[in-house]
């Protein structure tokens, strides 16, 4: 029997209702997406509000792509700058 996967699976569904084009994707992430949306909203320092789950989710995205191709020509100079940027938004106002 294998070992439970440690972390959060997800699924994620993008829809444009004028045209019902959809995209749906799965990914994995050692943290909670849902609880760092909560944590975010309490801020009173970031962007509106209402824009806080897809700033969360964007951010969660690019920092799993960042991390796993940060050898990668495109993404090695931004990698570092994406690591202090997150250290700061972690830091707080």
């Amino acid at each position: 029997m294998s070992a439970p996967k440690k972390g959060h699976h997800y699924r994620v569904t993008l829809e444009e209702p004028e045209t019902a084009s959809r995209l749906a994707f799965e990914f994995d992430n050692h943290d909670d997406v849902f609880a760092i949306i909560e944590r975010l909203k309490t801020r009173d320092d970031l962007v509106d509000a209402k824009e806080i789950p897809q700033f969360a989710l964007g951010l969660k995205l690019l920092g799993k792509t960042l991390m796993e191709n940060r050898q990668h020509p495109l993404f090695s100079g931004l990698f570092p700058r994406f690591v202090d940027f997150m250290k700061e938004l972690k830091k707080g106002a």
